[in-house]
């Protein structure tokens, strides 16, 4: 039967999304990666309490429920205020309030159920964006291959919010280029409260407002949402600790700090850390380098032209399309804010911070055109990108670290 509606076609697609993006995920349990710990101890502590305050049963609840194999919940951030008050994660909390309520009915499976969601969402905002100059199905065909065929995919995998960024700025970028303001807003404060570099996405309306693209009102209702939905992050940092940043950046404010060691069970010293908090400062100040912007582009182990192979197509089509010049100078300015306010190499699968930038390449093209030229570039993301669909993770550096602490816990 053939379907004619759209919204039929696009339920159906989006049906199909979600079901790729579960099922590596009911293939086997995943081992913690990076913050993990930090954001299950938050959404455990919201789903359970209510609250961030931290209390011994946040700690037992996590050790006691913890899927067998893993090492949950090494990486957390305690965090206590200048009155003593411990609290649950370092982090900005708008993330794990979101997956709290999937914590509470699928457990830890409710984060890979969460960012499935995020995923697909992803993959609905940019086809519906594609489906507008070169059809509905094209447009899904690209978006899917863009999605799925890249370290994207991967992060679906993960308890942290890397797919959740990807949906922030795909929503950003879908309703500002539909100009559809106020949520295009949204969007924005959300991320730039998720993850505060993103707020350079702000550049975008401003660059077109100096081109005369929109209009000053329309600015100033974006950026009227985009604070009003950052405020209660900015209001939570602000009263509990006393501090404008997340206190675990830690500049010279004397925020205290305390930190779960990375450790695997077995290994020596886990039991006993998993008890007692091991206290630490932290700063992750660190200096601007113009060869960090190259190796996130080129580097073989973390750069985006091998990390997201579909970004060698889209480039040379907004060459040739000569567009999209905006977008990638605002993606621009959000990668070297990662670069100076920390560290731009990443353990995790490719380099996290591209992920929230990639919808940049994929929203600022227009047409794919039957020439061979196009042909054998979408072919080549594909091949490349088949390690991304079929093994998530085998490529990343932390899983040779795991398959290494386990060498060496067998043989000594």
């Amino acid at each position: 039967m053939r379907i004619r509606s759209p919204s039929l076609m696009t339920l159906g697609c989006f049906a199909a999304c979600l079901a790729i993006a579960l099922f590596p995920v009911l293939t086997g349990q995943v081992m913690r990666c990076g913050d993990a710990g930090d954001y299950v101890m938050m959404a455990a502590s919201i789903a359970e309490d209510g609250d961030l305050y931290y209390a011994p049963g946040d700690l037992s609840r996590i050790l006691t429920e913890r899927p067998l194999g893993t090492d949950f919940p090494a990486g957390m951030f305690l965090l206590r205020n200048e009155s003593g008050t411990c609290y649950v994660g370092g982090h900005s909390f708008y993330y794990p309030a979101v997956a709290a309520a999937f914590f509470k009915v699928f457990g830890f499976f409710g984060f890979h159920v969460l960012n499935a969601l995020l995923w697909a969402g992803t993959v609905l905002f940019l086809a519906k964006h594609l489906a507008r100059s070169m059809g509905i199905r094209r447009g899904w065909v690209l978006a899917v291959i863009g999605l799925w065929f890249s370290a994207a995919y991967d992060y679906v995998l993960w308890q942290t919010p890397a797919t959740w960024m990807l949906f922030l700025s795909s929503g950003f970028l879908f309703f500002f280029l539909r100009r559809r303001y106020l949520i295009s807003g949204v969007f924005l404060g959300l991320a730039a409260a998720s993850q505060f570099p993103l707020v350079f996405w702000i550049f975008l309306p401003l660059l077109e407002l100096a081109r005369g693209k929109i209009w000053t009102r329309h600015v100033l209702i974006l950026c009227g949402a985009a604070v009003l939905c950052f405020l209660p992050q900015l209001l939570y940092y602000r009263m509990v600790f006393g501090t404008a940043h997340a206190a675990w950046l830690d500049f010279g404010t004397g925020a205290r700090f305390l930190y779960y060691p990375f450790q695997f069970p077995g290994q020596e010293q886990f039991d006993r850390a998993a008890h007692s908090v091991v206290f630490a400062r932290f700063s992750r100040a660190t200096h601007f380098r113009i060869q960090d912007l190259f190796t996130s582009l080129v580097s073989p182990r973390i750069g985006l032209l091998w990390f997201y192979p579909l970004s060698v197509f889209a480039m040379w089509r907004m060459v040739r399309e000569r567009r999209g010049a905006t977008l990638m100078l605002a993606a621009f300015s959000i990668l070297v804010a990662f670069c100076t306010a920390g560290k731009l190499e990443s353990h995790q699968v490719g380099l996290r911070y591209l992920n929230p930038i990639y919808p940049a390449l994929l929203f600022g093209f227009r047409s794919m055109e039957p020439k061979r030229l196009d042909r054998l570039l979408i072919a080549l993301a594909i091949i490349f990108g088949l390690t991304f669909a079929l093994f998530p993770r085998a490529n990343s550096a932390e899983n040779y670290q795991e398959k290494m602490t386990v060498g060496t816990m067998l043989f000594p």
